[in-house]
Formats: C-alpha cells, sequence, structure tokens
C-alpha cells in the first residue's frame, strides 16, 4: 500500500469529500487512517474531536461503530452467513432487536435493486451480489461517517444513481462522507451535490 503526504482537510456533518486517485495507485491507507486502524507517521487523525491516539481501545471500538465503510476489496466475515455480516455492527454497538435490524437489511436491499439476501456465507455469494450488499450494510443504522472506497467496483452502471439518492440521504441526516474512487463516472456525477475535491498524484494528497 503505498503512503500519501500532505493530507490536510476536515469533514463535518452532512459534508462530502470525493479523492480521485490515479490509476494503478487505487490502494491508500486514507480510509484505515481515518478509521484510526492506521497510525499516521506525522500529524493528527481526529474523529469527532478526540484523537484516534488518544482513544482507549474500548473508546476506540466504540468510535468506530460510530462509523461505515464499503471496502475497495472483501470486507466479510467469512465464518458468518450473509445477514449476520450485515447486521453484525448494529447488534454489536446497539441495542436493536436482530429481527429489526434484519429487517432493515431487507428493505435496503430491495433498495438496491435486489430481490433479498442470499442465504448462507459470503463465499458462495457471486461478487456483483456482495458489493451491492456492502451498500446496504454501510447504510445500516445511523453513522457519523461513512467511507466509500471505489464503491461502484464491479457493479453496473445503472446501479450508481441508487448509491448516490442514498449517499444525499445519508447527508441531509448529518453522515459525513468520504467518497475514494479512481473512476472518472464517480468524479463527474452532477448529482453529488456540493462536495470538497481532492486528488491523490503519486504520493501528494491536494485539492483537485
Amino acid at each position: 500500500m503505498a503512503g500519501i503526504t500532505g493530507v490536510d482537510f476536515r469533514l463535518s456533518r452532512g459534508e462530502l469529500a470525493l479523492v480521485h486517485v490515479e490509476e494503478g495507485r487505487e490502494q491508500t491507507p486514507l480510509a484505515d487512517l481515518a478509521t484510526g486502524l492506521m497510525i499516521p507517521d506525522h500529524g493528527q487523525v481526529l474523529f469527532m474531536g478526540e484523537d484516534w491516539l488518544q482513544m482507549s481501545a474500548r473508546r476506540q471500538a466504540e468510535q468506530r461503530g460510530r462509523t461505515r465503510r464499503v471496502f475497495q476489496h472483501y470486507g466479510w466475515v467469512a465464518n458468518l452467513d450473509v445477514v449476520e455480516n450485515l447486521c453484525l455492527c448494529e447488534g454489536h454497538h446497539t441495542r436493536r432487536k436482530f429481527a429489526d435490524i434484519a429487517s432493515e437489511a431487507h428493505l435496503l436491499a430491495r433498495r438496491f435493486g435486489l430481490d433479498g439476501i442470499p442465504s448462507g456465507r459470503p463465499t458462495r455469494v457471486h461478487s456483483l451480489i456482495l458489493r451491492k450488499l456492502e451498500w446496504v450494510r454501510a447504510f445500516m443504522g445511523t453513522a457519523d461517517l461513512l467511507i466509500l472506497e471505489r464503491p461502484l467496483l464491479g457493479a453496473p452502471r445503472g446501479d450508481m444513481g441508487r448509491l448516490v439518492e442514498a449517499v444525499c440521504e445519508a447527508r441531509q441526516e448529518g453522515a459525513a462522507v468520504l467518497w475514494i474512487t479512481d473512476e472518472d463516472r464517480d468524479w463527474e456525477c452532477g448529482q453529488m451535490g456540493k462536495s470538497a475535491r481532492f486528488q491523490i498524484k503519486g504520493e501528494a494528497f491536494c485539492p483537485a
């Protein structure tokens, strides 16, 4: 994974940052840094005003429960069924009943054009369906920060509108959104609304 330098920006509630990454350098530590999973060589990464490095392990876990993420690559727990994967975060960080969480997952699946949630383990599900199920997982509950790493990778172009609509609604409800992409269709989408735009060229992070 390539490093990045010069990262300096802030996301408040309802704001969107679009980060365009050069082709061939799609893997970036930005999402891991934003969620405190990676330690920066210099400077600070704050979440809700707190430095990840100053939090206890328990506090870090609590704060990560306020984030949702579409992973660039495979982001599933292999020994759990798909529906268990989808409900895992909400079940751990809230007191909601499993049946209520699962019901929300089924509603989101239909919103994103799926007939339902496949039974069984993720390894038995087609990658395109898994990608859209990652959208389902990302929009479960109420998040303070949504991180979307190449969320349209492998998804049909016709599904982009569904995702953008969900992002706009999440922003209206107060979620900050970090969208990382190497695709021009994401970058040029006029339905995103007002956004801060950055690019990563080589290892340099800069305004676009």
